[in-house]
């Protein structure tokens, strides 16, 4: 019989598991977007749509325990949908809105050694300081939910930047690995912590709800027409 190479050093982990759903809000109607402030921006008709399935055909048969979303009214909306149709009420709580990363955006990081990316990068180790503090925050934010929902299924309904901080704080990435992840909108990603505290990431990005797929080697949203 083959023996599993990983045995030895892999952590004993123990039930109850506490699984947490991060879902990204669905598509915001962006013809708003001079005319009110990002926090009011509600879902457009393809937004809804995406709530919708993303409803039926994920969340509804998910059993879940809790949700939790941000004051943002686009991460609310998608909330309230599910909520109506599951009962749950909505915890809503400020620590799951939004992080503004507008300056990165810019920031030109492929085919670059990190030596040629401290010289030739403006403020790269800056902006890598700034992540790790967001990244602890993130750490904390998902610490103080396994620690009030143990043995539960929560969702947290939020954002793109906050799932990605969340994420790449658990697997230790820096600045690089933040800004080569996409999270689209209306996705699910599933983690899972053991009794001690031991997580898992099982699955990022998932857009199996909609009907159609994105273009995925270009930089484009997850919607439905």
């Amino acid at each position: 019989m083959a023996r599993n190479p990983y045995k030895k050093i892999q952590p004993e982990t123990s039930e109850p598991y506490t699984l947490i759903y991060l879902v990204r809000h669905c598509q915001p109607e962006y013809k708003l977007e001079d005319e009110m402030e990002d926090e009011l921006l509600p879902l457009s008709r393809i937004g809804i749509r995406q709530a919708k399935l993303l409803t039926k055909n994920k969340l509804s048969k998910l059993e879940i325990d809790r949700i939790y979303s941000s004051e943002l009214q686009r991460a609310r909306q998608t909330a309230e949908i599910y909520s109506k149709k599951s009962g749950h009420r909505i915890k809503t709580d400020p620590r799951l809105n939004e992080i503004d990363w507008d300056i990165w955006y810019k920031m030109k990081y492929f085919n670059m050694t990190d030596k040629t990316r401290v010289k030739r990068v403006r403020g790269y180790k800056g902006m890598d300081k700034i992540l790790s503090k967001y990244q602890d925050q993130s750490r904390r934010l998902l610490a103080d939910y396994w620690l009030k929902n143990r043995n539960k299924k929560i969702i947290l309904f939020c954002h793109g930047n906050l799932i990605r901080s969340m994420v790449t704080g658990i697997l230790n990435t820096d600045v690089v690995g933040f800004l080569s992840m996409e999270i689209y909108q209306s996705s699910v990603t599933k983690l899972v912590i053991d009794r001690d505290g031991y997580i898992k990431i099982n699955y990022i990005n998932s857009i199996s709800h909609l009907p159609h797929r994105p273009a995925e080697d270009l930089f484009h949203f997850a919607i439905i027409q």
